[in-house]
């Protein structure tokens, strides 16, 4: 396989360049892409019908750009023609084109579907799309039914400009689409694809959750709209220059397992931001930003692995986003390193597209790279030349800097955030629970007495009194007294987790404790009192062994007041008390 890239410039001078590489390469299959400037698009058209007419045996595509990527290096300028040569004659190259929009999408992936699973021989798909505002997210979930061995990768076409409406793909046989998506599927046993992806982009501040989202519309960012983290944190308007300025810090978050960058495409009237993709309601977002150490770490790493593959062409999908982030002058960084591994040809795009395990996942302000090789040749691995491009780890930039601060003091308040939440819930948990038995102090047992009575609802009240509990206190000591009254407090949260109805548990006093039933009669309170009773009296402490408790149950009468049927509630303990202990009294049958 061999990797040829002409410029065109002069038409008579790329004509006769191709037909000196068909003289060489007779017998080859040919894949040409073609890489153009928007503006320069009648160009194309004279070559594509030289190509069909001079090379039947190639195929043919492209897409508009936002600049070309030649042998490593940003090329603004000039029209590109990728030649990738594939010299193993079982090598099977097939081109699928249509128009595409979000309303026949569906219809799109049930056909090239089709016409994957009737090609058993398809290793991977690359596809060129015309993106404009719709959401991707059906598109992606689609493809990814693909069979999970089968690798997709790809660009989506733009413009230089950075315009994501004036772009076109086309292929040799269906023309220039302005709404299209272009597919080429690869093949064969002696053809090797191995693709991967690179952000370098961290998240800075803060999480926030999508509070409100529909589709690829995001409406609101921890409950406000979507637009004012822009404006908050970084003074971005929402004007016509809004696209660009949010290019270089899109929104982080986890889709499929993986992190991925989002770009805002628009910014509406209401604050709401239209995206490239679905962002779901409830997921954790971040603001991001470009740290050059960790881009290019990665860029070395990545390339690193791919000098290990011994490719024999490197193709690129880089955002342009990050060209944005770069400038002209330092955006080579990102493919220089790759071009001493083999040649390498791509573009700048307006999002990216690579699978990732069973998931195809749409990106933004991401680099995709694509190394390919067929067995009859190997290229020299030539990785040690990778030092040459190695970043000066001791340059820190100031923005890097910044974020580093923002990062620190982003976990400081989180951290400062948690201990407050923890005290709350400290001085909370104080000033309504019974710190010995666990269950609410008289305090919150009254005022949520209160509260139902306040309601008008149906309750009853249930009031307790552990017997001769000064004798155990006098007998074995307090320490048993407090074990008794922790252990009848169990008991009592044990059996009111069995019933179907609201159930409040307080101690109302020393040894006496109060329970709230609501939306319970007097019968239905008799009948859970009678069980923590009965439990309560088979329970053996190894010290002071079994003990008993007295129980009054009332109802509340309409209107009545809390004061009220608290008093009456501990009128009928007393005939419980006084008329042999260990007993259930109810109001009813006094």
């Amino acid at each position: 396989m061999k990797q040829i890239q002409l410029l065109l410039d002069n038409a008579d001078t790329f004509r006769k360049e191709l037909l000196e590489i068909q003289h060489q390469f007779s017998d080859c299959c040919y894949l040409i892409h073609l890489f153009y400037d928007k503006d320069r698009q009648p160009e194309i058209q004279p070559i594509v019908d030289f190509i069909h007419k001079e090379f039947p045996q190639a195929h043919c595509l492209g897409c508009s750009s936002n600049a070309n990527i030649e042998n490593g290096m940003i090329n603004e300028n000039s029209i590109l023609a990728v030649c990738t040569i594939f010299e193993e004659p079982d090598t099977k190259i097939e081109i699928f084109q249509y128009s595409l929009n979000a309303e026949n999408q569906s219809s799109v992936c049930d056909d090239l579907l089709e016409q994957v699973k009737q090609r058993p021989w398809v290793k991977a798909v690359e596809l060129l799309i015309t993106l404009r505002d719709m959401s991707t997210t059906y598109f992606c979930d689609r493809l990814s039914e693909m069979d999970e061995h089968i690798q997709i990768f790809g660009g989506c076409s733009f413009n230089k400009n950075l315009d994501r409406y004036d772009v076109s793909v086309f292929s040799e046989h269906h023309g220039f689409l302005e709404e299209g998506v272009v597919f080429v599927l690869f093949g064969g046993e002696h053809l090797h694809i191995q693709s991967s992806y690179i952000t370098g982009w961290k998240p800075l501040g803060q999480k926030m959750r999508i509070t409100r989202s529909e589709a690829n519309r995001l409406y609101e960012l921890g409950g406000e709209p979507a637009f004012d983290t822009y404006y908050r944190y970084l003074k971005i308007e929402n004007d016509e220059f809004f696209y660009r300025n949010t290019l270089e810090f899109p929104i982080f978050y986890e889709r499929n397992g993986i992190n991925v960058l989002r770009v805002p495409a628009q910014c509406l009237e209401d604050g709401s931001l239209i995206m490239t993709s679905d962002m779901p309601t409830g997921a954790l977002a971040q603001i991001s930003y470009g740290d050059p150490q960790t881009i290019l770490k990665s860029i070395f790493h990545e390339a690193e692995t791919l000098a290990d593959f011994v490719p024999d062409g490197i193709m690129i999908f880089d955002c342009a986003s990050r060209r944005t982030f770069w400038g002209n002058e330092d955006i080579n960084r990102e493919s220089l390193p790759f071009q001493t591994i083999a040649d390498t040809a791509g573009f700048y795009t307006g999002g990216e597209f690579h699978r990732f395990g069973k998931s195809l996942n749409q990106h933004n302000v991401t680099l995709v790279i694509v190394g390919m090789r067929e067995d009859v040749s190997c290229n020299a691995n030539k990785s040690g030349l990778l030092k040459e491009y190695h970043y000066n780890n001791e340059h820190i930039s100031m923005v890097r800097r910044l974020a580093n601060f923002i990062d620190v003091a982003s976990h400081e308040l989180d951290e400062t955030n948690h201990k407050l939440e923890a005290m709350n819930e400290r001085l909370l948990r104080m000033a309504t629970i019974d710190e010995l038995t666990n269950v609410f102090n008289r305090r919150e047992i009254h005022q949520r007495i209160i509260q139902a009575a306040q309601s008008a609802q149906q309750f009853s009240l249930i009031m307790l009194d552990l017997d001769n509990f000064k004798k155990i206190n006098d007998t074995y000591g307090h320490d048993e007294g407090d074990a008794i009254l922790k252990s009848f407090s169990s008991i009592m949260q044990s059996v009111a987790e069995s019933v179907n109805y609201p159930v409040s548990i307080g101690r109302w006093g020393g040894e006496e404790f109060m329970i709230l039933t609501e939306h319970a009669d007097a019968k239905t309170a008799y009948e859970l009192s009678e069980k923590i009773r009965k439990t309560f009296a088979a329970a053996n402490s190894p010290v002071s062994g079994h003990h008993t408790v007295s129980c009054g149950v009332t109802q509340a009468k309409p209107e009545e007041s809390a004061d009220s049927v608290c008093t009456r509630v501990d009128h009928v303990l007393y005939h419980s008390k006084h008329n042999g202990r260990n007993q259930t009294s109810i109001e009813e049958v006094l």
